[in-house]
């Protein structure tokens, strides 16, 4: 009796390279699943299926040993319940279990004001979340924002957060943004963050506009390139020739930090 041991990406594939090795058909083989495909988040974490193909003997009793098959039931979409602390777990647990992540939700919160859902976990896996500037994690948060956000009359920001992600990250930004205002005390100069993604941007211009009124912050570049300039403003109002007041770059500055808000509001 033959028999061999063969990893692909999916059971199917796993399957179907076996039987290509040994030459022969789907009824004439027993199937016995070793592990099932993790898919992970955005492929972190993900891990091959694993099978062991084994020859049937004809003429003994093997009727009775019949392959394991994982059925998956169809569920319908996602549909509000109303309460938006549940909608936001459920579709968090929902995609890690289907990712098969351990996790315990630790803390659950809603803020009206800001129209923020907080949501504190504690997973094994947090590592791979974290891991290359919090990827996976961003994008658990942005996939979980856009399903919660199919009502175009509202938007909800969602916040997920593991071992402190959140509170070390807004702390770095803190140091960050010292060392700028250091930089542009001493020069004068504007001073331009390195490239980070929206939400981290928003984190700047709060704390640049709460901490240091008398400097104004922006943001320059496209996609993955996206940075915040920092620099000085003077209190008083410029006059262009004809005696207004000249407002455009103050304007052009909202514009830019309106459009992260929205980013960050779209995640």
């Amino acid at each position: 009796m033959r028999e061999i041991k063969i990893e692909a990406k999916t059971t199917k594939e796993a399957i179907e390279k076996g039987l290509m090795q040994l030459g022969v058909t789907r009824e004439q083989v027993e199937v016995e699943i070793i592990r099932e495909e993790k898919r992970g988040i955005l492929g972190i974490g993900s891990q091959d299926a694993c099978v062991i193909i084994r020859e049937k003997i004809w003429g003994e009793a093997h009727e009775g040993k019949k392959e394991k098959k994982t059925e998956i039931p169809i569920e319908e979409g996602f549909k509000p319940s109303g309460n938006i602390i549940e909608d936001v777990k459920k579709i968090f647990s929902d995609i890690l279990s289907r990712s098969k992540i351990d996790f315990k939700i630790l803390e659950e919160a809603y803020d009206e004001s800001k129209s923020t859902v907080y949501l504190n976990f504690q997973s094994k896996d947090a590592g791979l979340l974290l891991y290359d500037g919090a990827k996976g994690l961003l994008s658990l948060q942005q996939i979980v924002s856009i399903i919660i956000n199919k009502d175009p009359n509202k938007k909800i920001v969602v916040r997920l957060d593991t071992e402190e992600f959140w509170n070390k990250t807004e702390n770095r930004i803190k140091r960050d943004v010292e060392h700028a205002i250091d930089f542009i005390n001493r020069t004068r100069r504007p001073y331009r963050m390195k490239p980070m993604p929206s939400t981290f941007r928003k984190i700047v211009h709060d704390i640049v506009h709460e901490k240091y009124p008398e400097y104004s912050t922006f943001s320059q570049g496209h996609g993955r390139f996206r940075r915040v300039v920092i620099r000085y403003q003077k209190k008083q109002q410029t006059k262009d020739s004809s005696g207004q007041a000249d407002l455009s770059e103050t304007t052009e500055e909202k514009k830019e930090e309106a459009t992260d808000n929205q980013n960050v509001q779209s995640q």
